[in-house]
């Protein structure tokens, strides 16, 4: 069966130390009841924020959960748990990456930022270039070509990622191209379609969901205790492998050393 992996990335700064911690996360749809969960999650909106128009109340983890939010927003907290369990009666399956990056790292890397892979890259950031991809995305897309080659063989997941301004969705196609299509690595995942597609947020519930799941995952390796609840939730919807590597299970989020 064909799947829906649409992606987000969050971002935390460590103030003063230089250091932040990177988070891509991405969630998991079957192509055939996704339209399904649009119309669900569309009257979930209506219920609680009072809108009429799928565009006009945009999903976002920072609106919905910052620190003010959950002392004060009730109604909002409660929004997210009721789309947790949404997105649990539809199977969503979550897939994150996560990673502190510190002040060492970016002056070793400052100029270099990537490891070249034969026409194709994958840098030691969480940045895009023409020519790479972010370690964070080559991580988390590994695990769901292993999802996809063990519980959806012969079939593919199509990449959706957020429509920017031109320049920005120009360097992340390439990279993610070149990834896919020049490199041994990245050629090697036949489960996952290599040519992205993009959407503008507003207009895409399974962004949205994307970026509340990556906010949490990235909050919670910050540090934040009070998201501790939405994050078990949300890990509970991971992709879990029944098959070991190296005596470990495969584990669809992540945090990276």
């Amino acid at each position: 069966m064909s799947m829906l992996l649409f992606l987000e990335s969050s971002r935390w700064d460590r103030a003063g130390t230089g250091e932040y911690f990177a988070t891509y996360a991405g969630t998991a749809f079957e192509e055939t009841s996704y339209g399904d969960f649009c119309r669900r999650l569309l009257r979930l909106k209506e219920k609680f924020f009072k809108v009429s128009g799928v565009a006009q109340y945009e999903l976002q983890g920072r609106h919905l959960l910052n620190t003010r939010a959950l002392a004060t927003g009730y109604r909002k907290v409660e929004f997210v748990r009721e789309m947790l369990s949404l997105c649990r009666m539809q199977k969503v399956v979550s897939f994150a990456a996560t990673r502190l990056f510190t002040a060492a790292e970016q002056n070793q890397f400052a100029g270099q930022g990537h490891i070249p892979m034969a026409g194709g890259a994958i840098s030691q950031n969480d940045q895009f270039g023409s020519q790479s991809v972010s370690v964070l995305l080559a991580w988390l897309v590994e695990r769901a070509n292993c999802f996809m080659l063990e519980i959806h063989p012969g079939d593919q997941a199509k990449l959706i990622f957020k429509t920017q301004d031109a320049k920005q969705d120009f360097l992340l196609c390439s990279g993610v191209m070149n990834f896919f299509y020049r490199t041994p690595f990245g050629g090697g995942f036949h489960g996952i379609l290599g040519s992205p597609l993009l959407m503008p947020t507003p207009l895409s519930p399974g962004l949205q969901v994307a970026d509340i799941f990556a906010y949490v995952v990235n909050q919670h390796y910050a540090g934040r205790r009070d998201l501790n609840d939405l994050f078990a939730e949300i890990e509970e919807m991971q992709y879990v492998s029944s098959i070991e590597r190296d005596e470990f299970q495969l584990r669809g989020m992540n945090l990276l050393e």
